[in-house]
């Protein structure tokens, strides 16, 4: 099926798409010579032995696993708060909050201002599972946040496409148990399952241009297809924003927030606690390793068949 796309200069039609469908395509988005800048800096770090990130599919720090092709498996969780690396957490960062992509923001959201509330990048896919965005981090009041997806190359069908289920942001929303913590993240991919049987959803994937950005809101099923071919690398980022006069949903005092690149954007976290965030992830290694623990949760699809 053809992917519907539009221009940024299209603002009504953006929106009414996103409202009723619950996620828009805008074509040619993303600045190629912004692309290139990162890709170079992935390039230095990613064969570096001192290299180490959060992975946001099995949530442990971990250093890059190259596949045979050369693609980092695991998925990086904020790399632009990898502050111990300036040049890539740089890079990543021009990206996420280039103004074409923020004026897009701003159609959708009718918001002058954001604030970032993660980033991830994906080298290959990891076959992630359906899910809601809501139950893991939103806006309060919840549904203004909206998710990008930004495609770094162009992306083909056997790379493990990223889909959405179109209009599932009108359906029913599943909540979890505990602001604290994920202990219910099992049953809650159990309902998700129940949920797109009762509303007989349709899948849609994505196989995006360079440069192609697909927003989505939170209360959108979606996930990723396995890698159906180890030569294809699926480059792309992903970061999550809410309205600037909004607060974070689950967040029981108000988030410190940094300036970025871009003034009408902030990320949360201070410039210090990004160093911090970045260092830990050495002690967090070791830890685990002593102590051989596992991931708190997956997103992988591989763990729920």
């Amino acid at each position: 099926m053809e992917v519907t796309k539009f221009s940024v200069s299209e603002e009504s039609a953006i929106k009414q798409y996103f409202d009723s469908y619950g996620y828009v395509v805008v074509e040619n988005l993303l600045d190629p010579s912004k692309i290139q800048q990162f890709l170079y800096s992935y390039e230095q770090i990613k064969h570096s032995k001192l290299f180490m990130f959060f992975s946001q599919d099995t949530h442990l720090p971990i250093q890059p696993k190259l596949t045979p092709e050369g693609f980092i498996e695991n998925s990086m969780l904020n790399p632009a708060s990898l502050k111990l690396w300036r040049g890539f957490a740089g890079s990543v960062e021009e990206c996420l909050v280039d103004t074409n992509v923020t004026d897009a923001l701003s159609i959708i959201s009718g918001a002058s201002s954001h604030v970032m509330m993660q980033n991830m990048f994906f080298d290959k896919s990891t076959g992630t599972i359906e899910h809601q965005d809501h139950y893991y981090l939103d806006s309060d009041p919840p549904g203004k946040m909206i998710a990008a997806w930004y495609s770094l190359e162009d992306i083909h069908e056997d790379a493990g496409c990223f889909f959405v289920l179109p209009g599932s942001h009108k359906g029913r929303v599943i909540e979890r148990e505990s602001a604290a913590g994920f202990s219910d993240h099992d049953t809650f991919v159990k309902e998700i399952n129940t949920l797109i049987n009762e509303g007989q959803y349709e899948y849609r994937s994505f196989p995006l241009s360079k440069g192609d950005v697909l927003f989505w809101h939170p209360y959108t099923i979606h996930g990723a297809y396995n890698n159906r071919d180890p030569r294809f690398s699926r480059k792309a980022l992903t970061a999550h924003y809410y309205p600037g006069n909004l607060q974070r949903l689950y967040a029981s005092t108000a988030p410190t927030a940094r300036k970025t690149v871009n003034p009408t954007v902030q990320i949360l976290g201070s410039e210090l606690e990004a160093y911090r965030f970045n260092a830990m992830h050495y002690v967090r290694a070791i830890a685990n390793y002593v102590r051989r623990r596992g991931p708190a949760y997956d997103m992988r699809r591989n763990s729920y068949t």
